[in-house]
């Protein structure tokens, strides 16, 4: 039985002692400017990540599209180089043409030369042996007939001078048209080879432009990979960081409980009997329908006893295992494993603990219900009791939820 005359005085040494180390500047693992911090760089770490990976899909997806244009330069190279073999081929035949037309200039310049010997020929003839002698001489001459075949000589003779001033006309025209030709031809030959320096310009260029294409794309995915193995560097340091950082807080953590172990068994010593929750393992107890660590079962027992005597029935939940709690996170939290495991707990809604950080985990903590109705405010009857009595029995509560109450008030 509960006696409400001496139960405050014998409790408020207990109260106080609790009251000063739940008042310690010792970090926990629920709640840590640091490991928030470091969660924080992770999830930076992580957005850029995901931007690298699409970066470097967006360049794996745009693969054939790169196929596809170094196919149109390869093509555009063969096309450049196909024009090329051809200009080649036409300065080819240019040459030959003009080693024809050099040809027929020099054969045409031997006939002229040849026409030119023989009408020099002709003209010494004609200076010794006149054409006026010729015409005497067969008139002169006593028969007829021996005259008319002197006149058919001379006829032919005649015949010949004019035949050959008429070749030594035309082998100088050929002549010509040859000397023409041949610069014609190597007129061709030059604007052929002209075409062939342009060609190989234009494949050099076409096969350049190629080598950019490859490279650039080269380079773009080096970069990207690079980065994200920087991203993967970073986000393993920061999970080490965060690791090691869970230790210093649990090991706080640890030597806090401690620490309020020690008070409390030395308070209870002096002012009474109190059960002190340990570290170790869990034995669980249910108390009036709410299961908690069997170490507070005496302390729970009686304050439900002592609020039920004032008019407060107490109910509620304890003790819940680690999927329960994970259930909890998901409904509260969302679904995504940062949400469950890694979000601050005032992000949840209602708050809600990480999973393995909740003293509902150990037993040592309870959301309780007054007289059926959950308390939700600090207006609530069950509130008021709980506050003006809880921590006479080693129970606080958290600011932030009026209904949850614990050993440490966390």
């Amino acid at each position: 039985m509960h006696d409400s005359r001496r139960a405050p005085l014998r409790w408020r040494t207990i109260a106080v002692v609790l009251a000063a180390l739940v008042l310690v500047p010792v970090g926990s693992v629920g709640a840590d400017d640091q490991l928030d911090d470091i969660r924080a760089q992770r999830e930076e770490v992580r957005r850029q990540a995901a931007a690298v990976a699409g970066d470097i899909d967006v360049i794996a997806a745009t693969d054939a599209e790169v196929s596809a244009a170094l196919e149109a330069l390869e093509a555009n190279v063969r096309a450049e180089q196909a024009r090329l073999d051809e200009a080649q081929r036409a300065v080819e035949a240019a040459e030959a043409e003009v080693v024809a037309a050099r040809a027929s200039e020099v054969q045409a310049q031997g006939e002229v030369d040849a026409l030119r010997s023989s009408m020099a020929a002709a003209a010494v003839e004609a200076y010794v042996r006149p054409p006026e002698q010729d015409t005497l001489q067969v008139m002169l001459s006593g028969e007829l007939g021996d005259a008319a075949e002197r006149r058919a000589l001379l006829d032919v003779r005649a015949s010949s001078t004019a035949d050959l001033l008429e070749q030594y006309r035309a082998a100088q025209e050929d002549l010509a048209f040859a000397r023409q030709s041949a610069v014609d031809a190597a007129a061709r030959a030059a604007e052929q080879r002209g075409v062939v320096e342009q060609q190989l310009g234009a494949v050099q260029s076409a096969r350049d432009e190629q080598a950019v294409v490859v490279a650039q794309v080269q380079i773009e995915l080096d970069a990207a990979l690079q980065r994200a193995r920087e991203l993967e560097a970073a986000e393993a340091s920061l999970d080490e960081r965060e690791r090691a950082r869970q230790a210093e807080l649990r090991a706080a953590e640890e030597a806090r409980l401690a620490a309020i172990q020690r008070q409390l068994a030395e308070a209870s010593a002096r002012r009474g009997t109190v059960n002190v929750p340990s570290a170790g393992p869990i034995n669980l107890t249910s108390v009036g329908g709410i299961v908690v660590n069997s170490q507070i079962a005496s302390q729970l027992a009686a304050m439900l006893q002592a609020a039920a005597a004032d008019g407060i029935t107490l109910t509620g939940g304890g003790y819940r295992d680690s999927s329960q709690q994970i259930a909890l996170r998901r409904a509260h939290c969302g679904s995504s494993n940062y949400a469950i495991y890694e979000m601050s707990p005032s992000s949840c809604r209602p708050p809600t603990a990480r999973p393995g950080q909740s003293l509902h985990e150990r037993g040592l903590a309870i959301d309780f219900v007054a007289n059926g109705r959950s308390i939700s405010s600090r207006s609530n009857p069950g509130f008021a009791w709980l506050a003006a009595n809880a921590s006479s029995y080693g129970f606080y509560n958290l600011p932030s939820e009026p209904w949850h109450w614990s050993t440490t008030g966390g």
